[in-house]
């Protein structure tokens, strides 16, 4: 039984292209969310709904009630 050992210690000049072009893709579209007044006024809701005290106690059940 014969195995086929090659040296691929990295990638190769087309992969680290492929691989360049999809990071930056990437940080493109996450930049252009991250400026859009939109998506930071819907963060921010999302923020102030999980730490609003109100979300907090309708978890609690009310004690004594019947």
């Amino acid at each position: 039984m014969t195995i086929d050992r090659r040296d691929d210690r990295g990638m190769s000049t087309a992969e680290h292209a492929v691989g360049t072009l999809g990071a930056c893709g990437l940080a493109a579209v996450l930049y252009r969310l991250g400026t859009d007044g939109y998506w930071l006024d819907q963060l921010a809701e999302i923020i102030r709904a999980a730490l609003s005290w109100r979300n907090v106690l309708d978890l609690v059940p009310t004690i004594g009630s019947r």
